[in-house]
């Protein structure tokens, strides 16, 4: 059992209508999906989202070659030779992840067990599933078709929800009542920032909504600001998410050292790929918080979440 080839696939879509939140618009979505081949013809799938182009000069210039003619289900070691090679910074990172995604799925297959087998077996079958959305749309109210779009969520079955919020503090908490109203008492809201408010404006707004009864609010303000978590923690009850952006796990310490950051968010094609995000979920298993997978791109890096 050797690898033989890896091959790359930039993928690019049009979306059927803009979409955004309240920093960026989207009218595509793109993905680097890798594929590490074996030489008895098994394939195992990755991706890498967020910086694709940047993430494959990296697999072809720096990755590639290192792992040609490795022996595949050898992937903690290969994950470190990965993170040597590149100083495991940056967007290294990225293409360090989903290089390690395809190598775990690559093990499993040579192995015929699932992937969660591979991490250590599973620990449930089912999952439950929340709604993220409705997204911003331009031209008009952000919020103009955000009752109407949880609503159908919620006819879909779906008894969770993830708001996207940020634009302004009164005008958030009056659409996050009017969700949880279309929910009744039973039904699961959370609420998304993307970034997009300084701690002060964040705080303002998670006040506001407490009457709503979010479970977590995401992503207050931004990414680095320990001091502004820290503000929000010693004032609101609601419980603080965030981590999609982190490259790895010790960007999570300083929130989880100050009780800063109740719910961690490490995307895995982002934060070092499987094994990148299994060092995250040792941290949070030793704060006692639980880690629950940002999810972008494909169905590639939604499976590898739900193994996870």
């Amino acid at each position: 059992m050797s690898i033989s080839a890896v091959r790359l696939y930039h993928l690019v879509t049009a979306l059927p209508e803009t979409i955004g939140n309240a920093l960026v618009f989207f009218q595509s979505r793109e993905t680097l999906l890798v594929e590490v081949v074996d030489r008895s013809g098994v394939s195992g799938w990755g991706e890498t989202w967020a910086l694709p182009h940047a993430a494959a000069a990296v697999i072809e210039t720096r990755l590639a070659h290192r792992l040609l003619d490795q022996d595949a289900i050898q992937v903690g070691r290969l994950w470190h030779d990965m993170c040597a090679a590149t100083g495991g910074e940056g967007v290294s990172r990225m293409a360090i992840a989903a290089l390690d995604m395809a190598l775990h799925d690559l093990a499993a297959r040579l192995m015929g067990v699932p992937l969660a087998t591979v991490l250590g077996g599973a620990l449930r079958q089912r999952v439950p599933a929340y709604a993220s959305g409705p997204f911003f749309k331009p031209g008009g109210h952000p919020y103009r078709d955000f009752e109407r779009e949880a609503a159908g969520y919620l006819e879909a079955g779906f008894k969770a929800i993830k708001l996207r919020s940020g634009l302004h503090p009164r005008e958030d908490a009056a659409i996050a009542a009017k969700v949880r109203r279309l929910m009744g008492e039973d039904g699961t809201l959370m609420v998304d920032f993307n970034q997009a408010y300084s701690p002060r404006a964040a705080l303002d707004a998670s006040l506001r909504m407490a009457d709503s009864r979010p479970l977590w609010i995401e992503e207050p303000t931004t990414p680095e600001d320990i001091d502004g978590y820290r503000l929000l923690a010693g004032r609101v009850e609601t419980s603080l998410a965030g981590g999609e952006t982190y490259g790895e796990a010790r960007a999570f310490l300083p929130f989880l050292s100050t009780g800063s950051m109740d719910v961690l968010q490490p995307d895995i094609a982002i934060c070092g790929g499987l094994s990148g995000v299994g060092r995250v979920a040792a941290l949070a298993e030793l704060y006692a918080r639980p880690v629950i997978p940002h999810v972008w791109g494909s169905s590639v890096n939604l499976y590898a979440a739900l193994h996870f």
